[in-house]
């Protein structure tokens, strides 16, 4: 299982009506920040954990189904701590860095939300 906590929203983040939520860890430039949700790893992160459909992502409480995982997913989330949730059907040709996670339409995420993948 992999935990982190959102530590800052940028201020272009996006609303509920995008869909998405891109994330990066510390490491990423003031340009990704301001369009990002910043998140740093908790304690009990596993550093070689296998996403795959049908596990959880989990939201504080609110809990979404992975139906794609991307094949950038996991080597971007162990290198630069980034990966883009999206909150739509997996479409033909899907973002090789992106988890498609359903229901459909983002969870209230704040500074200090815990995001449990995988559960």
């Amino acid at each position: 299982m992999l935990k982190t906590r959102v530590t800052s929203i940028g201020k272009n983040a996006g609303s509920k009506e995008d869909g998405l939520i891109i994330l990066f860890d510390d490491s990423a430039s003031d340009k990704l920040r301001d369009v990002s949700m910043i998140h740093e790893k908790l304690a009990d992160f596993e550093q070689n954990y296998d996403l795959t459909v049908g596990q959880k992502v989990t939201f504080d409480e609110q809990e979404y189904e992975i139906t794609y995982v991307g094949p950038l997913v996991e080597s971007n989330l162990m290198s630069i701590g980034h990966t883009i949730f999206d909150f739509h059907e997996v479409p033909t040709d899907p973002r090789p860095n992106s988890i498609y996670l359903r229901p459909h339409g983002e969870p209230d995420v704040h500074v200090g939300t815990v995001i449990t993948f995988g559960k």
